[in-house]
């Protein structure tokens, strides 16, 4: 798809932006408090006791990390009052996630045309769906689903902050010519937000799986020739897409006039075994999560 020509971009455009986000010079860097969670978190020798000393340096970052840990997402018999005990009940990923959510909703917030409340409200439906979705698999870990949930969409913000007016193009591209927003976003930096946002993944060290993951969260097929972790990923956002529960964002293309099963891949229907009363159970046992993602975005203070 090329720009109406009154949209069109400079040629020197796809260069530019190309080199610069391989490159990623202006991306902000993890806290060293967080870096040294994901880092450790993929560790087995790694303790409880490491991990909390670790934690406990970043003050703020335990007080977030615990008002999370006690809201009705985690759905806890009690109140936990210390990192050590939040480690116990919930292991170290689970934490890691906490503390990377802290952490990305305050430093790297969309702009533009983004609303900041819809956007992370998508991203933590996703990562609730994609851990949900990760249960239903053997041999697919729940928490990196949800990890790379969450992020499956930080191309977007890479975009709308540092080339918000090429950005703004690719979006009006989208809305006006009803065409999915990666299309758009192809026509004018040469990749798109799925391919941006893997980069960025991999900078900041997560593992291969999560970058491949968020690679492939728009192609079914690429997801499903990479790993289950990107087929959840993928399945997510097609649920968090056709949810009652409004976790879209702006700049999304319309819902299709389809149903959801219709815009499942037949290869991701055989593999998480759905048909029209299993997607329906799928979809009404979801819901419940993603009503509690909204507790998780409230205590992050969204």
């Amino acid at each position: 798809m090329i720009a109406p020509r009154n949209e069109q971009i400079d040629p020197g455009t796809q260069d530019r932006v190309k080199r610069n986000i391989h490159r990623i010079q202006n991306l902000p860097a993890l806290s060293n408090v967080v870096s040294r969670i994901v880092s450790l978190a993929d560790d087995p020798k790694v303790s409880g006791e490491q991990v909390a000393e670790i934690v406990g340096r970043d003050q703020a970052m335990v007080t977030a990390i615990l008002r999370i840990v006690n809201s009705p997402f985690y759905g806890l018999n009690r109140r936990v009052s210390s990192i050590n005990h939040a480690i116990v009940l919930l292991g170290y990923r689970t934490i890691r996630n906490i503390a990377l959510s802290t952490t990305l909703v305050n430093s790297l917030a969309p702009g533009g045309a983004f609303d900041r409340r819809r956007f992370w409200t998508h991203a933590v439906c996703t990562a609730a769906a994609s851990k949900f979705c990760a249960r239903r698999l053997r041999d697919t870990d729940a928490e990196e689903a949800f990890l790379a949930g969450l992020i499956h969409d930080m191309g977007c913000v890479i975009f709308s902050h540092y080339f918000d007016e090429e950005f703004g193009v690719a979006l009006r591209l989208s809305t006006e010519q009803g065409i999915p927003l990666p299309e758009a976003e192809l026509s004018v930096f040469g990749l798109d937000h799925a391919e941006a946002g893997a980069l960025v993944a991999r900078k900041w060290n997560f593992p291969p799986a999560v970058a491949e993951a968020i690679a492939a969260h728009h192609d079914p097929q690429k997801a499903l020739r990479t790993s289950q972790l990107a087929a959840c990923v993928h399945l997510a956002n097609v649920l968090t897409d056709v949810s009652e529960i409004r976790c879209d964002w702006p700049g999304k293309a319309e819902r299709e006039p389809t149903s959801a099963l219709e815009r499942i891949d037949p290869e991701m229907r055989a593999l998480f075994r759905l048909d029209a009363s299993s997607l329906a159970k799928l979809q009404a046992e979801l819901e419940a999560e993603l009503e509690k993602a909204h507790s998780f975005l409230d205590a992050l203070n969204v």
